[in-house]
């Protein structure tokens, strides 16, 4: 075989990639078949601590037994394992700085019947606040896309404030830390893709690890509140269910009044009562929350606003050939 003199004989630039990937998609497939969405929750209850934040449907459609009518794809697979891979990297490498840290906490909600694990508690930190007792510290490890994290921190756009951690992430920190009495409970994220040198600087990140990782910490102060008020709102949903009733589609991310009219497309109104006890919409606007994340929205499509019966959720995923154990009977 003669040896290459220039470049001229490489392929031209543009080409093209394979059809069907024979080998790369090996490894999707292998996590694809070990994964199980439908995995029951820490202690069995009808509540896991990772739906903090999601539309009291969906909360709704997962404590009756109602499989998911649009399950995660492949995309969704692969975003997920490589969290997991990132997950697991971090928590070994805590454990090697932290002996006595634990990963992988079951907890119980204080307030609600829900049951989750905490990525990390590290219960002996040392606190300048206090030296006669543990200091526990509630650690939410959290993989995001880029984007995300630049909004987080405040790189996405010129003149834009840092959102900070999604409202579902804090909720969700809140209640594993409430669940453990933590004096500190903190959110983490990493990016799957890091901020370039050049943005970075733009946006004042001088530190080259705060192009990839940020943390927020909230106090006891800080996060209990919201814990307490999560737990009020999901054993409000928990006891609709056990009535036979499934919550209507609202959720935290929505202004208060709003409920979502179209799942597919996650069109909102805001719905008041005048003095006369008319229902008059007020405002309108469309949610991120359904089509194409939620895990329902094909049934959800299918049934109508407001409080629904279970058995009427029941009679279209049996007709969407949704047929897990608990549907069927």
């Amino acid at each position: 075989m003669a040896i290459k003199r220039d470049l001229s004989d490489l392929p031209p630039a543009g080409l093209a990639p394979d059809d069907s990937p024979r080998f790369i998609s090996v490894l999707v497939d292998e996590w694809a078949d070990a994964r199980d969405d439908d995995k029951p929750t820490a202690n069995g209850t009808p509540f896991r601590h990772s739906d903090a934040g999601k539309c009291a449907r969906a909360i709704s459609y997962t404590a009756a037994g109602i499989p998911r009518s649009d399950p995660m794809d492949i995309t969704g697979v692969w975003n997920t394992s490589l969290g997991t891979l990132i997950h697991e990297q971090w928590q070994e490498a805590l454990q090697r700085r932290w002996p006595d840290a634990e990963v992988e906490v079951t907890c119980v909600m204080v307030g609600a019947d829900g049951s989750g694990h905490i990525d990390a508690v590290i219960r002996d930190y040392p606190s300048p606040l206090r030296s006669d007792a543990p200091w526990v510290i509630a650690y939410e490890l959290k993989t995001v896309g880029g984007f995300g994290f630049k909004a987080a921190v405040g790189a996405a756009r010129k003149g834009t404030p840092a959102e900070g951690p999604k409202a579902a992430h804090l909720l969700q920190a809140a209640i594993n830390g409430r669940a453990v009495d933590a004096d500190e409970v903190i959110v983490g994220y990493l990016a799957k893709e890091c901020i370039s040198a050049n943005v970075a600087r733009r946006f004042g990140i001088t530190d080259d690890v705060g192009r990839f990782a940020a943390e927020w910490t909230l106090t006891r102060e800080q996060y209990e509140p919201l814990a307490d008020l999560e737990a009020e709102r999901v054993a409000g949903i928990l006891d609709l269910v056990d009535a036979g009733t499934l919550a209507a589609r609202k959720s935290p991310e929505m202004p208060p009044g709003a409920e979502v009219t179209d799942p597919e497309t996650g069109a909102y109104e805001v719905r008041l009562r005048d003095e006369d006890s008319e229902v008059i919409v007020t405002d309108t606007g469309s949610t991120w929350e359904c089509a194409p994340y939620c895990n329902f929205h094909t049934l959800c499509a299918q049934t109508t606003t407001g409080r629904i019966p279970v058995a009427d959720a029941v009679e279209v995923a049996v007709s969407l050939g949704l047929t897990k154990k608990e549907v069927a009977a």
